[in-house]
């Protein structure tokens, strides 16, 4: 899963990652959590029939997906991720796999690892090896509202963990190559099955789990601190015991 992450790169780094042309300021963030607004990159009307201008822009979202399609949103469930695997069955995320394909920058993000007993959550902070933020892989819907007024939104695609992450999560973000980043978000010539070997997981060596306090579990609490390294008392063992709060349903 991905719960939580950071975008800590400047407007500049991001905007140079994501191939736009410039971004308003914007202060890092260390905790971003679903329902917050989060930045994404689309492709412009070469790569989208919805679009209304060429070029890549940059938008902000809501994180929590909502399909087209809802009416009522009283007891619909938060949608901020979908199984890459089979986002293209589901009626919530196929029209969005199929034309509404978006980037989503990030610094870095949190997962959650159960002790033996099943009872105890260690947090770890996912971030890359080498300096500079990454892109997950997103899917975007704008929803519009009884009262007719317009909610953009997004989620972000999981996949399985790789070796150096199962340990802790049997599913991460999954974290595109930047040479991949068009094609991704080409929606005009490629559709959700011609992209779908892009949704694999990262490769080992690309990330590393730095295990940090339960600050991060304060969404409240968005200081550079929650970042801060900690040693573990024994080192842990391996499997997938974690289920961090709060779960997404598997519904869609």
């Amino acid at each position: 899963m991905c719960p939580r992450f950071c975008l800590t790169a400047t407007p500049r780094e991001t905007a140079d990652l994501l191939g736009l042309a410039a971004l308003d300021g914007f202060p890092p963030r260390y905790n971003i959590a679903p329902a917050q607004p989060i930045l994404v990159a689309l492709g412009g009307a070469e790569d989208r029939p919805d679009a209304g201008r060429p070029g890549r822009a940059g938008l902000l979202v809501r994180w929590g997906f909502i399909p087209a399609w809802v009416r009522d949103l009283k007891g619909f469930p938060l949608l901020f991720n979908a199984a890459a695997e089979t986002a293209g069955e589901k009626n919530a995320f196929r029209a969005a796999l199929r034309y509404r394909r978006c980037l989503v920058p990030a610094s870095g993000w949190y997962e959650w690892r159960r002790d033996d007993r099943g009872r105890k959550h260690q947090a770890f902070f996912i971030r890359p090896r080498t300096a500079g933020p990454i892109a997950f892989a997103g899917l975007m819907e704008t929803w519009l509202s009884p009262d007719g007024s317009e909610l953009d939104t997004a989620a972000i695609l999981t996949t399985t963990a790789n070796r150096t992450l199962r340990p802790i999560r049997d599913r991460t973000p999954v974290v595109l190559e930047e040479a991949d980043f068009q094609r991704w978000l080409d929606c005009r010539s490629h559709d959700g099955a011609d992209v779908a070997d892009l949704l694999r997981p990262a490769p080992d060596a690309l990330v590393e789990a730095v295990p940090i306090s339960d600050r991060v579990n304060r969404i409240a609490d968005t200081s550079p601190e929650i970042q801060a390294p900690i040693k573990l008392a024994e080192t842990p063992s391996g499997g997938d015991k974690t289920r961090d709060p709060p779960d997404q349903p598997s519904l869609f």
